[in-house]
């Protein structure tokens, strides 16, 4: 600051009269001010007159200040009136609350994941499960491309059957074993969605099995559970019967435990019948598919695809890891599926029953000779008193029938007959099930 002024200059006075012309851009100091004039003297702060004027988060301050002029030798004092500038220090941003600030970093770290997740949606395709692309693989070798149309990606599952599917309906040699309806809303091959509510005089039926059930070379309506739903609904005046078709082509009984745990709740059947054990058996690669599917995203993951991503990032698939393949479901964890769908489907209230499905050789080589699979349904339905079909030496006696037609279609699908004749076997085995008059006991 410049010094003080000689006397005479400015008038003197205690409390000075603001001269806004004069002090135009002047800024305030909330600080004791001290100057000095030469060594005689001492300049004091005794007064100020002051306008404000806020502009962002400063003070602009104008006004004159008053100093008082105290000699060493005690002589009078005497006031004079000087012009000042001082810079004064911003005032400090007011403080936000911590809570909002926490609220405010949650909010950028969620917008940050929206925008990755939508950025990966764009960008990337869904990855596809490692056993839907073999089954693609499978289906392309047995020259049925035109199905693998009608299959969709499922992380839980490995696949499924799109929804509202149909093929041509002619089902010839050109068209291939698959045609007509393959599938409703709801993925079960039925030409009809499924009501959400049961009413009191409904029963429902729901089967599950790979395309032996599903009807692989028959007509929707020809598949021994849409048999049984037409011979039941006839001989009873009082029910009417739901006889659900949830066969998927391919399926093993891992799978098959996932259709009824997913869709059992919205089906609510009085009965489930499980016809598993073709499949299992199969060898695609080193791992079954209960450790596919324990190298897959947990299933509330399945909705987000960034999750999804890094899952897979920190689990990388080792099922290339062994050049030893094995069943896609062991003997061992066939017999723990049966438990737990066992389990699942007293939790539904329903009751269980299963079927022992037939292959060709066993009808026309080996009689006597029975898989792991079909032991292991033999041994758990013993033990635990559940109802089932075994197809085997009924099979057997069509066969050796004066004039029968042929049951198979291939090596394990059976014709048309044959799954009339079955239908007419699962109903007798679901009689001590369903009790007088066809509700469930």
């Amino acid at each position: 600051m410049n010094s003080p002024p000689k006397p005479g200059r400015w008038a003197t006075t205690a409390s000075p009269t603001s001269n806004p012309a004069a002090t135009r851009g002047l800024t305030r100091s909330d600080s004791p001010f001290w100057a000095t004039r030469k060594s005689c003297c001492q300049w004091e702060l005794v007064g100020s007159s002051i306008r404000h004027q806020r502009r962002g988060n400063k003070d602009r301050v104008t006004g004159f200040v008053a100093l008082t002029h105290r000699p060493r030798r005690n002589r009078r004092a005497c006031s004079r009136l000087t012009r000042v500038t001082v810079n004064s220090p911003p005032r400090p941003a007011p403080c936000t609350p911590l809570g909002k600030r926490l609220l405010l970093a949650a909010a950028t770290v969620v917008g940050m994941l929206v925008v990755a997740e939508v950025i990966l949606r764009i960008a990337f395709p869904e990855p596809i499960t490692i056993r839907f692309a073999q089954d693609t693989q499978e289906l392309q070798q047995l020259q049925l491309d035109k199905f693998g149309g009608v299959l969709i990606n499922d992380p839980i599952r490995f696949w499924r059957l799109a929804p509202h599917s149909r093929l041509a309906e002619s089902g010839s040699d050109t068209d291939g074993p698959f045609f007509g309806v393959i599938s409703n809303g709801d993925g079960f091959r039925e030409n009809h969605d499924i009501a959400p509510e049961k009413s009191a005089e409904e029963t429902r039926i729901l089967f599950l099995g790979d395309s032996c059930t599903f009807g692989y070379g028959v007509g929707w309506d020809q598949t021994f559970a849409a048999v049984c739903e037409d011979r039941l609904n006839n001989r009873s005046e009082v029910r009417r019967f739901e006889c659900i078709n949830a066969g998927v082509p391919g399926y093993s009984l891992y799978q098959g435990f996932q259709v009824l745990d997913d869709e059992g709740p919205m089906v609510k059947p009085d009965v489930v019948v499980a016809c598993f054990g073709f499949n299992d058996r199969s060898e695609w690669d080193g791992l079954s598919d209960l450790q596919h599917a324990a190298l897959a995203p947990p299933g509330w993951m399945s909705g987000c695809r960034l999750a999804g991503r890094l899952w897979r990032m920190t689990h990388p698939s080792s099922a290339q890891r062994t050049a030893a393949r094995k069943p896609r479901v062991s003997p061992d964890e066939f017999r723990g599926l049966l438990t737990r769908i066992r389990t699942r489907t007293r939790q539904l209230g329903a009751r269980l029953a299963l079927i022992s499905w037939c292959e060709r050789f066993q009808v026309t080589d080996d009689r006597d000779e029975r898989t792991p699979w079909q032991r292991e349904l033999d041994r758990f339905a013993r033990r635990h008193r559940v109802p089932m079909l075994d197809l085997v030496p009924l099979l057997q006696r069509w066969a050796d029938e004066p004039d029968q037609e042929p049951q198979f279609l291939d090596i394990v699908h059976a014709t048309p007959a044959a799954h009339s004749r079955i239908a007419g076997q699962v109903i007798e085995i679901l009689e001590p099930v369903l009790g007088n008059g066809g509700s469930p006991e």
